[in-house]
């Protein structure tokens, strides 16, 4: 299928737009939502939701930040702490879903695929800014209960970003999640009745279909 270039509408699309949708025009959709949410720091498609199964089989969903997006290969990118729970979830089962939601437009978008975790990913910590490095000197793994709120950084960096040196000691519990979808579903909600559309991927071809929303 033809990927139409495609930018996000201001609003929620209505009448004659909402009739004239295409399955190409779904497509390019969701290549301009990934996009936005790469780019444009403030987006809400900037921070979508990821959810995994749980060791015992339960869901679990958290919000993630995405960093790198291979559309054509069909990839995402998030950072994470090698020492959090969402890191033994995926080594025990690798699928996984992402879900992002736009209000600007009233779209979402649902990924499904399998998750791959890579601990101490070189390019990826050398792709990480100062800022994000920080996280990783957290002192206990994430989720630790404590008996107050609390950072969880060392004293000598609350407040602060520590020269690189410092931030370096944080590399080890660092992790690179990627995540490889091979189905998507996009829905776009409507006052006039909502439009939904699923596209699955399948080695060099993909194949979309219409939905009942």
């Amino acid at each position: 299928m033809d990927r139409v270039p495609a930018s996000l509408p201001a609003g929620p699309l209505e009448k004659e737009r909402l009739e004239a949708l295409s399955l190409a025009d779904m497509a390019g959709f969701l290549a301009a939502m990934l996009a936005d949410g790469l780019e444009n720091p403030s987006s809400p498609l900037r921070k979508p939701s990821l959810a995994t199964i749980g060791l015992e089989g339960e869901p679990a969903l958290r919000t993630v930040i995405l960093r790198t997006a291979d559309i054509g290969r069909r990839r995402l990118g998030f950072f994470t702490d090698a020492r959090s729970p969402k890191v033994a979830q995926i080594g025990k089962e690798p699928r996984a879903s992402v879900l992002f939601y736009d209000p600007r437009c009233d779209m979402q978008l649902r990924l499904s695929g399998r998750m791959e975790v890579r601990i101490g990913d070189e390019a990826a910590w050398a792709g990480a800014a100062p800022a994000s490095r920080r996280a990783y000197l957290v002192v206990a793994p994430p989720g630790t209960p404590s008996p107050k709120p609390v950072s969880g950084l060392p004293a000598d960096a609350e407040g602060i970003i520590p020269p690189l040196e410092r931030l370096e000691e944080g590399r080890p519990n660092f992790a690179f999640l990627e995540f490889f979808f091979a189905e998507a579903d996009i829905v776009l909600f409507s006052r006039a009745g909502n439009r939904r559309a699923r596209i699955r991927y399948e080695a060099d071809d993909e194949h979309a279909e219409w939905l009942v929303p």
